[in-house]
């Protein structure tokens, strides 16, 4: 857990990854109820499809492996700005099979955001822009949804990821 919290509640919001279907899902949630065994999340899973894809086909090696086998709410951006499939989650899932991590409201809202606004699939559509053109009209897309944020820790967290990835 992080900054010494080892005991998760009811009502926390946790970063969950596991494997679904051979695949890795995050899950960014609010645990409802908890016990020794299983946790009651609710809120969005994202299943990084583009990653996935990247690091299958070789072109993944290094960074991207890593947080595909390791993911955290640290390095879970890189998932967040390729293709992604998402949705709202309302399940059970088992403590032992999951990694769970606690995360405090503000990151929640952050990395919830991210997934509610449809961040990923405008990134994705500026860094996989095959022509200037295309780039530039995809740039002004995401332009346009950052300046039309009004959460201002999701508006800070996607102007330094635009930047760190020379979007802007």
């Amino acid at each position: 857990m992080l900054f010494g919290r080892n005991k998760l509640k009811d009502g926390d919001y946790v970063f969950v990854s596991q494997t679904f279907a051979e695949k890795t899902r995050l899950v960014i949630g609010k645990i409802m109820r908890l016990t020794d065994s299983a946790a009651r999340i609710r809120g969005s899973y994202v299943i990084p499809i583009g990653l996935i894809e990247k690091v299958s086909s070789g072109r993944g090696e290094g960074r991207p492996r890593d947080v595909l086998d390791s993911p955290d709410p640290d390095n879970c951006i890189f998932m967040l700005i390729d293709n992604v499939e998402t949705g709202n989650f309302d399940e059970e899932i088992d403590r032992n099979s999951s990694k769970m991590r606690w995360i405090n409201e503000e990151r929640f809202h952050v990395l919830d955001g991210w997934v509610k606004e449809n961040l990923p699939e405008i990134f994705a559509n500026v860094l996989r822009a095959t022509s200037p053109d295309d780039r530039m009209q995809a740039r002004t897309i995401l332009l346009e949804k950052m300046n039309s944020i009004y959460e201002r820790d999701l508006k800070d967290h996607m102007y330094a990821v635009a930047r760190s990835t020379k979007i802007l």
